[in-house]
């Protein structure tokens, strides 16, 4: 027999065979990979949350008390009073803090910060209002674009951030125009909510009144949200609710006002989520 003859290739059924055992590798394989990333990206989100708990508790020793929802309507909100504190010093530097967010220049305004996003959800990468930042005492339409954010202040659980009639105490751990001292967490700082993942509905990145600039604060429903018996938590994407949820299945992450981060369950029941978000409520709060 000569060398050439004793040549084989494949034939076609052995090279399907082939494939097919690799379509099946790969099949098995997907989940993990998938299931590997998730959890990966999982832990940056809880980690974002912990460093947020941490500029939080240094602000907190830096001014004697933590930073309010926002200095007043249409000013600075939490999250761009502690940007010193994450390290952005030279943003925070950009802004007048006697002027309003439509009198910031464009750097102040548009700049993103990539420790505000959770990366299951989405990057930094432009990731700005595409409507809502308009002012609120008129004399525009026109949406002004500012940096979004994925995680927001914990209010009370009525969904205020400034104490009305209706709500005349105002329990959370963020208020309007004041921040509030550790010492008046009564309930414990390892009890009471702190800042978690915010829901966006599918369609709505970036819309207002979910979803518009993290650092507007004129309108505190879009850096902020409240947890509890009207607002319970979701990973539904198509919820349309304004409240609390992620898009990591069946857990909503939160860090707590003593700094530690904890995956709170979707379907925690909401009473018990009434008792978190409240700092001196003076409730047991069960487990969960």
């Amino acid at each position: 027999m000569t060398a050439q003859a004793s040549r084989r290739g494949f034939t076609l059924i052995e090279l399907l065979v082939v494939m097919a055992i690799i379509s099946i590798l790969i099949g098995l394989l997907l989940p993990a990979v998938q299931k590997a990333r998730e959890a990966a990206a999982r832990t940056k989100c809880a980690n974002n949350l912990h460093q947020l708990g941490i500029a939080c508790h240094n602000y907190h020793d830096t001014k004697g008390a933590l930073p309010p929802t926002r200095m007043g309507v249409g000013q600075a909100t939490w999250a761009f009073l502690i940007l010193p504190f994450i390290e952005q010093d030279n943003l925070f530097r950009q802004w007048n803090l006697s002027k309003t967010y439509y009198e910031q220049n464009e750097t102040a305004r548009t700049t993103t910060v990539p420790i505000y996003f959770c990366p299951t959800r989405r990057s930094a990468a432009g990731a700005l209002s595409v409507y809502g930042d308009i002012p609120s005492w008129g004399g525009s339409t026109t949406n002004l674009p500012g940096a979004l954010g994925d995680y927001a202040c914990s209010l009370d659980p009525s969904g205020h951030d400034n104490p009305i009639s209706t709500c005349p105490e105002n329990r959370g751990a963020f208020l309007l125009g004041d921040g509030i001292k550790f010492s008046a967490f009564l309930d414990g700082l390892s009890n009471t909510l702190l800042i978690g993942e915010k829901h966006v509905p599918l369609g709505k990145y970036g819309h207002g009144w979910w979803d518009c600039s993290s650092y507007n604060g004129d309108y505190y429903t879009c850096f902020s949200r409240s947890a509890g018996s009207y607002f319970p938590l979701t990973n539904n994407p198509r919820d349309l609710g304004w409240k609390f949820g992620s898009l990591h299945t069946g857990v909503v992450p939160f860090c707590f006002a003593d700094g530690h981060v904890q995956q709170v369950p979707v379907n925690i029941n909401p009473r018990i989520l009434d008792l978190l978000a409240s700092r001196d409520d003076g409730q047991i709060i069960p487990d969960f």
